[in-house]
């Protein structure tokens, strides 16, 4: 019975795109079917019933085709994707003028005779408020992608589909969050480094942010290792 399991599956990606991808693909879906087949006889069922489990529990692989070309299951429409854009576009401007609130709110505070003299802080209050709103616009601009509901008692198929779509997911929101990271460490750089000239150690911002992403990969594959444990 798993000769005809893996004859099955020769059959069904005939005509599969001749790469990698489909590959791997008919080598995982092969192997997840004959562990059920093996499950389903250890519980007791005969050979032949569960073959006949495992068949009709495939779907229809030529679904997934199109995807085995390379093409993304986050993919956005055109609009979407000039939207996404310019938002990370207004974002980065913002983070910006953040800086540029900074310094000059410093400056004013540190003229002679100036009356924002009791100000002081001022500058890093405006600058973190003004980066608000940019930092909304990266998290808004990550999850921007399809919707994708797993159909009830999916079948291999759907369960592959559902699984690209999580992955890809994961990698979009991963993504943002270290634009995020690195963005805010750059503005905190500067703005610390030229605050208090302690350009000897302000570098250390920059560690903090990278141990920060590896924190960030750390639950996302957490999340995901316990995702997959259901």
């Amino acid at each position: 019975m798993k000769e005809k399991i893996k004859q099955h599956f020769n059959q069904l990606f005939e005509n599969a795109p001749k790469t990698r991808k489909a590959l791997d693909l008919k080598q995982e879906m092969t192997q997840n079917a004959l562990d059920k087949y093996e499950d389903m006889v250890q519980e007791g069922y005969s050979e032949e019933d569960a073959y006949q489990n495992v068949i009709s529990s495939i779907g229809d692989v030529t679904e997934l085709f199109d995807d085995l070309e390379e093409k993304n299951l986050l993919m956005l429409p055109e609009a979407d994707r000039k939207k996404r854009a310019m938002l990370k576009a207004v974002a980065v401007g913002m983070y910006i003028l953040a800086g540029v609130a900074f310094f000059a709110l410093e400056m004013l505070v540190e003229m002679p005779g100036s009356g924002w003299m009791h100000y002081e802080g001022l500058g890093v209050v405006v600058a973190g408020l003004i980066c608000i709103a940019p930092t909304i616009m990266l998290v808004y601009a990550a999850n921007m992608y399809p919707g994708y509901s797993k159909k009830e008692d999916a079948d291999m198929v759907e369960e592959y589909k559902h699984n690209k779509y999580l992955n890809n997911r994961d990698k979009a929101i991963m993504g943002a969050v270290s634009s995020i990271i690195w963005t805010l460490a750059l503005v905190m750089y500067f703005v610390i480094s030229f605050a208090t000239s302690a350009w000897y150690i302000s570098w250390v911002i920059f560690l903090i942010a990278g141990c920060v992403q590896s924190v960030a990969a750390l639950v996302m594959s957490l999340r995901k290792d316990r995702r997959s444990s259901y």
